[in-house]
């Protein structure tokens, strides 16, 4: 059975993160992929959405780095059931906020 990834309108993020999350999304093209395919749409949407645009380490979770915005602390996660979107709370605590891929 094929997972769908949640839509964006319920998840509480900037316009400027939902921006990128949907181009991550959508150069993903709906496939199922491992976390560093995920981190590569990631880092492809950034450069292209913001000038000078990078990710970064945000912090570790038991199986992957958290990869995403210092700014925001909204990062990407591999997780037993895929790459999950995540945000990270500067005092560690961490909210998955849905599905980044299917």
């Amino acid at each position: 059975m094929r997972r769908r990834t949640e839509p964006l309108d319920g998840i509480a993020l900037s316009e400027r993160d939902r921006r990128i999350v949907a181009l991550a999304r959508r150069k993903l093209g709906g496939a199922t992929v491992d976390f560093g395919e995920a981190v590569r749409a990631l880092r492809e949407a950034v450069e292209e959405l913001i000038p000078a645009g990078r990710i970064y380490v945000l912090g570790t979770t038991e199986l992957t780095p958290v990869i995403g915005s210092l700014a925001s602390g909204v990062g990407i996660a591999g997780g037993e059931e895929g790459v999950a979107l995540v945000r990270l709370e500067h005092d560690g605590r961490r909210t998955t906020l849905g599905r980044f891929s299917p």
